[in-house]
């Protein structure tokens, strides 16, 4: 073997007149050009939002870490992992192509050694690596045909370029070896493999394949940059963009517009008031942005649990449907254009009743979990709320049960009962109640749920024993606490949440504590995500958070459990709208006697309840039950308790353990009931070593 110092290839070998690559490359390059500037076009014309233009940096950063880790890719093991073998491989290559064009336009002298040898094997695998990753998505997409994944013809015909591309590549490699003679062929041996295929090959006949080929693959190359736009393979460019201008505010918070002060500037057009979004024209170019970002691979569906309920609803349909009618009436659009007194109709653009049905949007649970797995970082629940928005405030459409929850709740202050039940339950639990200007320690804000429904008051009586237990310094509000809002908020009533989130606001602020206390997930999410809207800024803690927190430091020390196989139920506001996974599982685990088992679907992907995004005020009669689905992921693993705490979950579960007979088998518990019963001999109770000891 020559002196490796000396190792090189010649680039452009055999090749003439290469004038015409740069041609053709411009060519592709205004192509490409053309397509990209009219996706731009298409997203400048959304309305503004201008959370997604702060922190550049930290964006930058996150982009950098999502994209080139492929952390969401990976998520997902076989997808994952053929996905990254495209992706890597196309870093490498794209990079070796970088190096080649700076030898040979610029004269650099970078091709040659033990560079060119690392770099000649390096891309020689990432071919390789490049094809098996397309024959793994081929074989999905076309053999498995999996249900989830969205095909069109298109995907075919690229997948096929990209692999006509690949083999051309290793077919001119192995050409150029069997004729020219490579010592280095050891660090090319996929084209080395190749050059087998044309042994004795020479001459003109040689010379003259070589440069079709090299030709060939060039075009292909140069084919594959200008359709890049027209086809979902432009994710390439729209997913790390997506990335870059992800929602950085917690999930659970919502862009809102201040319906008040609209409404009292001067300028006000009642005529020309709107709230939500009711066609393509409403949505922002972050919205826009997501839909054509959307790449069809399905995993929101194979996680949403109304989709696994078998319910008319998808969240991929939801984004793809809203996409190609943002699309549709772009086309309308360019052909109107220029014509005389024809300014487009904006009902052409209407998403209900066009993309998707009336019925649609109502079987979301808003849960996040179509959110939580999305490789592109779209924002599902966000707009889907804004429709509802649209549909509720402007269009006065919604269920009849949830119309009669929200006249309930805009009457009496909460969707459950009369407010005075909240008083008389309340005196009763002999508590102190914090009046305007009162200090304590601790607010404890109690909820609706657990206060009108009497079997949930357990959790706030527990609770509030255990408080008492650590010495704490604590007050409820009594009658000044109301709903926090969140049912209007999930359901769409905007205005109403509004009235409701400034007058508890105004009540909160009122009083003087250093933790406000919450045992829902969904007020704790109000409370501490989107009250400070409206100028509440708390320090909101949930009761799980609580109890680790007690445990840890000693002031709780469990020592009394049972024998139970316990299983935790993450709440979605809890969960993923929060990012709180550990800290309950912490407190299961210093139960002594127990044992923590995990449901198939759990933290990250956990299953709603069911009762989201409104659903426990209604009840849309179509597909499975998704309490049933969950309760039976519980029994599957041999649990006899569910661990939850959360009181709608909790009630949604209760319930399916009853339809299904399984009381006997299953029971539910909050996590404060089970922490209390821990601190309490009890017949036959195992006496355990206590937690932090």
């Amino acid at each position: 073997m020559s002196d490796i110092s000396e190792a090189t290839r010649q680039i452009m070998w055999n090749i003439s007149h290469g004038w015409l690559m740069y041609a053709v490359f411009a060519i592709a390059l205004g192509l490409f050009s053309w397509g990209l500037a009219r996706r731009i076009r298409t997203w400048k014309k959304g309305k503004a939002d201008d959370e997604r233009l702060a922190d550049l940096g930290k964006r930058f950063v996150f982009m950098i870490r999502e994209i080139f880790l492929q952390r969401r890719v990976m998520d997902n093991a076989y997808p994952g992992f053929f996905h990254g073998f495209i992706f890597y491989s196309f870093l490498i290559l794209f990079f070796t192509t970088l190096v080649v064009m700076m030898d040979y336009d610029f004269h650099t002298h970078l091709f040659t050694g033990w560079f060119y040898l690392l770099l000649s094997f390096a891309a020689d695998a990432a071919g390789l690596f490049f094809i098996v990753g397309i024959s793994m998505a081929a074989y999905r997409r076309y053999v498995q045909k999996k249900k989830t994944l969205s095909t069109v013809a298109e995907d075919f015909w690229v997948l096929l370029l990209l692999a006509a591309i690949i083999l051309g590549g290793f077919l001119i490699e192995g050409l150029r070896m069997a004729m020219q003679g490579d010592p280095w062929a050891p660090f090319s041996p996929v084209g080395y493999v190749f050059s087998l295929a044309f042994a004795g090959i020479g001459g003109k006949s040689g010379t003259s394949l070589y440069v079709f080929l090299w030709w060939g693959h060039m075009i292909l190359s140069m084919a594959w940059i200008a359709i890049l736009p027209f086809t979902k393979f432009f994710h390439i460019l729209t997913i790390p963009a997506n990335a870059f201008f992800s929602k950085f505010k917690p999930r659970g918070e919502l862009s809102r517009q201040d319906i008040e002060a609209m409404i009292s500037k001067e300028d006000f057009d009642e005529d020309n008031f709107t709230l939500g979004i009711d066609s393509t024209d409403s949505l922002t170019w972050k919205q826009r942005l997501d839909l054509d970002a959307c790449i069809g691979c399905g995993r929101c569906e194979e996680i949403c649990p109304a989709f696994l309920a078998e319910m008319p609803f998808s969240p991929k349909d939801f984004i793809q449907n809203c996409r190609d009618l943002l699309h549709e009436r772009e086309k309308t659009e360019s052909a109107r254009a220029g014509k005389e007194g024809d300014g487009g109709d904006a009902a052409g653009g209407r998403i209900v009743g066009k993309a998707i049905d009336e019925d649609f949007v109502w079987y979301c649970r808003t849960c996040m979990a179509c959110e939580e797995v999305c490789p592109a970082f779209i924002d599902h629940v966000d707009t889907m709320i804004e429709v509802r928005r649209n549909e509720v405030v402007m269009q006065g459409r919604l269920p009849a049960e949830a119309a009669a929850a929200m006249k309930m709740l805009e009457n009496q202050g909460n969707p459950f009962g009369p407010q005075s039940d909240r008083v008389d339950w309340i005196s009763e639990l002999g508590v102190p109640v914090a009046g305007p200007g009162d200090e304590y320690d601790i607010l404890y804000w109690v909820g609706c749920c657990t206060t009108f429904d009497s079997t949930k008051r357990k959790i706030a009586s527990d609770l509030i024993r255990l408080l008492k237990k650590c010495g704490m310094n604590f007050a409820v509000l009594g009658r000044d606490e109301k709903c926090c809002g969140d049912p209007a908020r999930v359901i769409g009533q905007e205005h109403l949440f509004q009235e409701i989130a400034r007058k508890q606001v105004e009540i909160l602020n009122s009083r003087k504590f250093r933790v406000l206390l919450a045992s829902c997930p969904h007020c704790y999410n109000v409370l501490k995500n989107e009250y400070r809207q409206f100028g509440g800024n708390y320090n909101v803690v949930h009761h799980s958070e609580f109890l680790h927190e007690m445990l840890w430091s000693g002031s709780l020390k469990p020592e009394y459990g049972k024998m139970n196989r316990m299983v935790y139920h993450d709440p979605c506001y809890l969960g993923r709208g929060q990012s709180i996974y550990q800290p309950p599982r912490e407190v299961l685990k210093a139960i002594p006697g127990g044992s923590v088992l995990e449901m198939k679907q759990h933290s990250r992907k956990s299953m709603c309840c069911g009762g989201g995004g409104g659903h426990f005020w209604m009840d849309l009669k179509e597909g499975k039950r998704i309490n049933n689905l969950r309760v039976e992921q519980a029994l599957e693993i041999g649990a006899d308790t569910i661990v939850t705490s959360c009181a709608y979950c909790m009630q949604m579960l209760e319930d399916s353990i009853k339809i299904m007979n399984n009381d006997e088998q299953l029971q539910v518990v909050d996590i404060a009931t089970l922490v209390l019963e821990t601190l309490e001999a009890k017949e036959g109770a195992p006496r355990g070593r206590p937690a932090g000891s």
